[in-house]
């Protein structure tokens, strides 16, 4: 139609030409229903980004909103850009293709918007050469205003914008720092428009990953825009949207008798921990066995014995972790020094026996909060980073990223499991040297009190991590040659103060088991040998003397009120009384 925006015009890139389908029927309801609410109430903002992690299922949602919205009379289509780095169509990740290709499409649909088009190319036939904040205004912003009379909404649909980037057309940089800035002006432009021309019946639709350029720009500002993070949605409805595609996924399968169980899906849709694509990936690794493999390949990714997903099933997934990991590890982009602390932290998430804040990693690897975040913030499509320090939600995306990082990735980005232990066993340790471990650490007026029902929150995070989990990371470490010194000079001093610890937090069950686990790794430290916790069971404690003793009567449910926290140290200070008669070199367990 327009000869002048032909060469950036992409077909391959309208919803209708994807590959890909929209949400299954009977899934994502609450988020399509609040898409849909956003589009039809004319006071909401005219942008709405929809993020989300990788593989969440993005380009699913974007496409069922391009269904409804044409398929409803009082609304408009105007374009659709499904931006795609795996299709190989360079002008299918140019983000200079974008408006163009809209521009072309809705002028399809209004000969008002196609009239005041025309005048912009006759003024400027090189229009779709230019920059993009000029390309927003004149192919888009003032041909817009012809349609200031329409009864119907206009929507626009912009897929993946995040993927946008690497061998942009019609130039021969390569260089993603061009295009990722050409990204954030696009958006940039984008929210000029909505403000210039709020009385206008034109809304768009953005969904990415939420990468740092996209971030950084006003689309996060909530005056002016209305978001929906896919990866902050209850993970019971999640799972339950994966529970049911795959269910009706495989049930479409030709069969003359059951063959699969709910248990089957349960199990899958908790393999896929939130992850759409691993759902999508393992039905189609499933069904492709025909009649005669399914159900063995069903059994065998349902199997408790798989630990990692089968080769077919993983292939997808860490293709798409390779293009997140070779963004984020690029030379011109990245210092070296950058790249091993940014796989560090990374081993240290995966290596985590639990999910921490960004503030108690921080404190555990002795790091700057602001540091740790930037060692991560290449890396938001993988990894979910809180926007408060204090959330103890950090985590990867799926269990399988660690899985690709560990044994399939690049030698360059490829790292070993006992990295993260090395970071926090070491951690652990230094963690407990600093001044908030201490005597009376849960501020107990009397030691005949009994320990608190409620957890002192002034105990942080870092600290609580530390006295739980130092000996389990010390048995995965590769220093456990260093480590042993450390424990003599950093542990040993502070025992009782640990044993506070953990009996205010409810746990002093588990102090003789964690000393067995270290005391086989660490055979010198004259802690362990003195408890003889190496060959002791829990019964031949109680038979024991000295701590054993303690911290079978302090485990124990029916324990008196005076076995609160303080009775650890009034214990051992009349037991090493007896002993030494010394009490003052013996109230902090001097073992030498």
């Amino acid at each position: 139609m327009f000869i002048a925006l032909d060469k950036h015009h992409v077909r391959e890139a309208v919803y209708d030409a994807q590959q890909r389908s929209g949400c299954m029927q009977g899934t994502r309801i609450d988020v399509l229903d609040r898409i849909i609410r956003w589009i039809m109430d004319p006071k909401a903002q005219p942008i709405f980004w929809l993020g989300g992690m990788a593989g969440t299922g993005k380009t699913s949602i974007a496409s069922s909103i391009c269904e409804l919205v044409r398929a409803d009379d009082k609304l408009c289509l105007g374009g659709s850009f499904f931006c795609s780095r795996s299709t190989g169509l360079a002008t299918q990740r140019d983000v200079r293709c974008v408006i163009p290709t809209l521009a072309q499409l809705l002028a399809r649909q209004s000969d008002e918007f196609a009239a005041a088009l025309d005048a912009e190319l006759k003024e400027e036939p090189d229009l779709a050469y230019k920059q993009v904040k000029v390309q927003v205004e004149r192919l888009l912003r003032k041909p817009l205003a012809a349609l200031s009379s329409s009864t119907q909404s206009v929507v626009f649909v912009i897929d993946a914008l995040d993927e946008c980037g690497d061998q942009p057309t019609n130039t021969t940089s390569n260089n993603n720092v061009e295009a990722h800035a050409a990204v954030s002006e696009m958006l940039e432009a984008l929210i000029d428009i909505s403000r210039s021309t709020a009385d206008l019946p034109v809304k768009f639709i953005v969904t990415s990953r939420p990468e740092t350029h996209i971030r950084e720009t006003s689309v996060t500002d909530v005056k002016v825009t209305s978001a929906l993070h896919l990866h902050t949605i209850d993970k019971n409805q999640v799972t339950n949207d994966i529970h049911l595609y795959i269910s009706e996924t495989l049930s479409k399968a030709p069969t003359t008798k059951p063959w699969f169980t709910d248990g089957d899906v349960k199990t899958l849709s908790e393999r896929a921990d939130g992850l759409f694509i691993f759902a999508a990936t393992a039905t189609k690794y499933i069904l492709g066995g025909g009649k005669g493999f399914r159900s063995m390949r069903l059994a065998n990714l349902v199997s408790p014995l798989q630990a990692t997903p089968a080769a077919l099933v993983a292939a997808p997934l860490d293709l798409m972790y390779s293009l997140i990991l070779m963004e984020a590890a690029r030379s011109d982009m990245v210092e070296a020094n950058e790249l091993q602390q940014m796989l560090k932290v990374v081993a240290a998430i995966l290596s985590a026996r639990m999910s921490l804040s960004v503030k108690a990693l921080a404190d555990l690897l002795d790091l700057p909060t602001e540091y740790l975040r930037g060692c991560l913030d290449r890396l938001h499509a993988v990894v979910y980073l809180p926007e408060d320090n204090n959330d103890a939600s950090l985590r990867t995306l799926h269990a399988s990223f660690g899985d690709y990082l560990f044994t399939r990735a690049a030698p360059d980005i490829r790292i070993t499991s006992t990295i993260g232990h090395d970071e926090l066993a070491q951690g652990c340790l230094r963690r407990m040297t600093q001044d908030d471990f201490n005597f009376n650490i849960s501020h107990s007026p009397s030691s005949h009190e009994a320990n608190p029902d409620i957890k002192p929150d002034w105990i942080l995070l870092s600290l609580r991590y530390a006295c739980l989990h130092w000996a389990h990371h010390i048995q995965s470490s590769s220093a456990q040659a260093t480590i042993d010194d450390a424990i003599n000079v950093i542990f040993r001093p502070k025992f009782l103060f640990w044993l506070e610890v953990l009996s205010v937090l409810g746990e002093v069950g588990r102090a003789s088991g964690l000393l067995r686990i270290a005391g086989f790794v660490v055979r010198s430290t004259s802690i362990f040998r003195r408890f003889d916790v190496l060959n002791s069971s829990r019964s031949s404690c109680r038979r024991s003397r000295g701590s054993c003793v303690m911290l079978t009567r302090l485990s124990h449910p029916r324990a008196p009120p005076s076995n609160g926290v303080h009775h650890i140290y009034i214990s051992r200070l009349y037991r090493s009384h007896q002993r030494t008669r010394s009490s003052s070199k013996t109230f902090l367990f001097s073992a030498a």
